[in-house]
């Protein structure tokens, strides 16, 4: 098999092999934990690492072979972004919640997909089939391909390729701010389920594809000399999302220590929102019945304390609880429980416990589970960091 080690080729071998290796190991690991995110998340690094074959393997040489490796460069799919979206969405969905399973609804997301993949099929077929050996269309490409084998590079195929990855990357983004409000509202500690890398893997796979999208409308209308050169910088960039993506996804473990189930929904509108307020049986009493228990039995002393706990402590449901947090108290789950939280830790700063033990300490006795959330809560409801109030409230640290 022709390879030719270079400059450009070379670089690109490490990200192929990220995204191959790692695309193994979760298919294998989704499998033995029945875990649908891995699988989803291989596919994805699967397809780019496909992606980064194409121009790896067109600098090894295999474009100057004229012969079955350059008929391989123009017949085999590597031209994938229309899955992307569709896949990208999925793994969202299905790392945010662990019941998630594929439904009849979900399949239409993956028919345009498929009708790629046909047409990549039928230029094939077609041209194996019945137009082999090839015709010399020009002295470059002395007969490696058939006149269907472009059938799938029109610029039309280009714009509903990467106007369908933007609509599904739109969707994404709405449906992760749609999360990140359902773990405030369900869930007392949600360092662990924030999944913040997934907003900075939005943003630079977007980034990352409009580059490709620009640069193939240039080429279409601007002649560049040696553009394959320069286009391999885009390669080198979509390497490097694959490592992030790789090792962020691999140590992202959906329901490890909450049970996710969220599932994005339409917002209500104004009018059925203000009948759901009217709606509030006896406020003013489940407030009290919320606060004697919240005094009494101090749940939120339980680190991974969630909603649904809360609301059995209370002999109710959770979407009662929830509407008597956001509605009696004006706060979500988050921070109701975290204020109490931040105020158990200041009554243990003012009876001098920091003399015999760290800030996190006290943090964690009152039921923190992490260094960045603590401060984070500390400072919304003061104002101020840790350090900070006890120095302007002059209570000495060990």
């Amino acid at each position: 098999m022709p390879f030719d080690f270079n400059l450009y080729s070379g670089l690109l071998i490490p990200f192929f092999v990220q995204g191959l290796l790692f695309a193994i190991i979760l298919f294998v690991r989704g499998k033995r934990e029945e875990r649908l995110s891995d699988t989803l998340l291989g596919w994805l690094l699967l397809l780019n690492a496909i992606k980064i074959a194409f121009w790896m393997l067109g600098f090894a040489g295999w474009y100057d072979t004229h012969d079955g490796y350059s008929s391989f460069m123009f017949y085999f799919p590597f031209n994938n972004v229309v899955w992307m979206g569709p896949l990208l969405y999925f793994y969202l969905l299905s790392l945010t919640n662990t019941e998630f399973r594929f439904q009849k609804k979900h399949f239409k997301h993956f028919a345009l997909p498929c009708l790629f993949l046909g047409l990549v099929a039928v230029k094939f077929i077609v041209d194996f089939a019945f137009n082999r050996p090839f015709p010399v269309e020009d002295v470059a490409q002395y007969g490696t391909k058939g006149p269907l084998a472009d059938l799938d590079k029109n610029i039309w195929s280009e714009l509903i390729g990467y106007g369908s990855f933007f609509y599904y990357l739109f969707i994404s983004i709405k449906a992760y701010r749609s999360y990140q409000v359902y773990i405030k509202q369900n869930f007392s500690s949600t360092e662990e389920i924030r999944f913040d890398w997934m907003r900075n893997l939005f943003y630079a796979i977007a980034t990352g594809v409009i580059v490709f999208f620009i640069f193939s409308l240039i080429q279409r209308f601007v002649e560049i000399r040696r553009s394959y050169v320069f286009e391999w910088y885009a390669y080198v960039a979509l390497g490097i999302v694959i490592y992030y993506l790789s090792i962020a996804g691999y140590f992202a473990r959906p329901g490890h220590r909450q049970q996710l189930l969220f599932e994005p929904v339409k917002e209500e509108e104004p009018q059925q929102a203000e009948v759901a307020k009217e709606k509030s049986p006896e406020l003013d009493t489940w407030k009290e019945k919320l606060a004697k228990i919240m005094e009494e039995e101090k749940p939120y002393l339980e680190p991974d304390l969630n909603l649904a706990q809360l609301s059995r402590l209370l002999n109710t449901n959770p979407s009662l609880l929830s509407k008597i947090i956001n509605e009696g108290f004006s706060q979500n789950f988050n921070d109701y429980i975290n204020d109490y939280r931040v105020k158990a830790v200041i009554e243990k700063l003012k009876a001098g416990e920091q003399k015999t033990q760290t800030l996190l300490g006290i943090a964690y006795d009152c039921g923190f589970n992490s260094k960045a959330t603590f401060n984070r809560a500390f400072k919304k409801l003061t104002g101020t960091s840790p350090k900070e109030w006890l120095e302007k409230n002059a209570y000495p640290s060990s």
